[in-house]
């Protein structure tokens, strides 16, 4: 008896209807540019960006599933680690990757504690990369719970 063969499915930018897989919530524009063009380019992943947390907050639901990456440090409102706390009320189950501009272990350890499943540092010349690498894993885990 012939074993069926699973073929990788190749998804068309098109096909994603406008959708966004992934939010990014920074103050930096040119960070924030960079991302989204990385994350489209190299992942085929549209994001939606938001400037400040609160504006975030305002706009995020329970039943949202999309990969949130978001800035430690704001210029204005709630810093990241507030917001991810606000994230976690809402959505116990959101994925949020944390990144900051400063390499303080305190502060990686203490949002990965709030849940936060990644913490990666901007000045990190592969950052954009781990990101990546970072939701593609994140899809992995929720294809197994799926199975």
């Amino acid at each position: 008896m012939k074993q069926p063969v699973e073929k990788l499915q190749e998804v068309s930018i098109d096909a994603l209807d406008g959708t966004s897989e992934v939010i990014i919530v920074d103050d930096d524009p040119v960070f924030t540019f960079m991302l989204q063009d990385y994350l489209l380019t190299s992942g085929e992943l549209r994001s939606e960006i938001f400037d400040n947390g609160t504006k975030f907050l305002d706009n995020y639901k329970s039943n949202d599933v999309r990969k949130i990456i978001l800035d430690y440090e704001f210029s204005e409102g709630p810093d990241g680690l507030a917001v991810l706390r606000e994230i976690k009320k809402i959505n116990p189950m959101a994925w949020v990757i944390i990144v900051s501009g400063q390499d303080d272990l305190e502060k990686a350890v203490e949002t990965i504690r709030m849940g936060a499943t990644d913490y990666f540092l901007k000045t990190n010349k592969t950052v954009m990369a781990n990101i990546l690498c970072s939701i593609v894993k994140l899809r992995e885990i929720e294809k197994s719970r799926l199975n």
